[in-house]
C-alpha cells in the first residue's frame, strides 16, 4: 500500500543538523490517517491525527511494554496525550502541530542522514528559533500557494495529500526564541534498565518537550540539554 511521506529537518548549511522529522499516511484506504515521528526515537513515540478527529501521542505497544510499564508512574498506560482536532484558524485551515527548534539545538551529524531524502531547512540566526508548522486544509490550493505565504518569512516544506482530498502542509519560519522561564521543575523518571548513569555518560543529549497552545494546537520543542557540572 503506497505510503505519502515528508522527511525534514534542520541544518546549519555545514555537517551539523537538529532532529529528523517523519510525517506520512496511507492512502488507498480512503480516509486520512496522519502520523508524525521523530527519527531519532526509533518509533518508541508518534502523534497520531485521525480523520475521527481524536488526536493523540502514544508509545508503541512494544516501547511502553519494554521502556515504560511499571517504571513510570504516573504512565498507565501508553498514551502521553489525547485531545480532539483543533478548531479552524481560518476557513478550512487547521494548524495541528508547531515544531519549534532552537538555534543553538542544531548540535546532531548531518553526515548519519546521507541518503535519506531529507528536506533541510536552514538553521535560525544565532538567538531565534526555526518553528515548522503542520497545517491540514480542506481547500484546494495550489503548491505555490501554501498557507500563511502571505506573512513574511514563511517558505514550504513539502505537503503530503489525503484521500479525502485534504492536503497536510508543512511550512516554515523563523521566530524569536520562546521564553520558558516561567516553566517550574518537575521529577525525573526512566526508562526500564536506565539511571541517572546514562545521562552522565551521554554526549549530546537532546530532548523534546511538549506543549499546548491557546489556539489548541500543540507544540513540540527539539532541545539540547545542557548538563550541570
Amino acid at each position: 500500500m503506497p505510503r505519502p511521506t515528508l522527511r525534514f529537518g534542520i541544518h546549519d548549511g555545514n555537517n551539523y543538523c537538529a532532529a529528523t522529522w517523519k510525517l506520512w499516511t496511507e492512502s488507498g484506504k480512503g480516509d486520512s490517517e496522519v502520523y508524525l515521528a521523530n527519527r531519532s526515537l526509533g518509533g518508541t513515540l508518534k502523534a497520531s491525527l485521525h480523520q475521527s478527529g481524536n488526536w493523540h501521542i502514544a508509545f508503541s505497544k512494544k516501547a511502553f511494554g519494554d521502556l515504560v510499564a511499571g517504571s513510570i508512574p504516573k504512565l498507565q498506560d501508553r498514551f502521553l496525550a489525547r485531545w480532539p482536532r483543533p478548531k479552524e484558524l481560518a476557513p478550512g485551515v487547521t494548524l495541528a502541530f508547531r515544531i519549534v527548534t532552537p538555534w543553538s539545538s542544531v548540535t546532531g551529524q548531518k553526515e548519519r542522514y546521507r541518503g535519506s531524502n531529507i528536506v533541510w531547512v536552514e538553521n535560525a540566526p544565532e538567538g531565534k528559533a526555526t518553528e515548522i508548522d503542520v497545517l491540514f486544509t480542506k481547500l484546494s490550493i495550489r503548491p505555490e500557494e501554501w498557507p500563511g505565504k502571505n506573512s513574511p518569512g514563511t517558505s514550504l516544506v513539502g505537503l503530503v495529500n489525503l484521500d479525502n482530498r485534504e492536503t497536510v502542509w508543512v511550512v516554515s519560519w523563523v521566530i524569536d526564541m520562546p521564553d520558558l522561564s516561567h516553566l517550574g521543575t518537575g521529577t525525573s523518571n526512566y526508562f526500564a534498565g536506565k539511571s541517572r548513569k546514562d545521562i552522565d555518560s551521554a554526549d549530546n543529549l537532546k530532548a523534546i518537550a511538549f506543549g499546548t497552545e491557546p489556539d489548541g494546537s500543540r507544540v513540540m520543542y527539539d532541545i539540547a540539554v545542557q548538563k550541570k557540572p
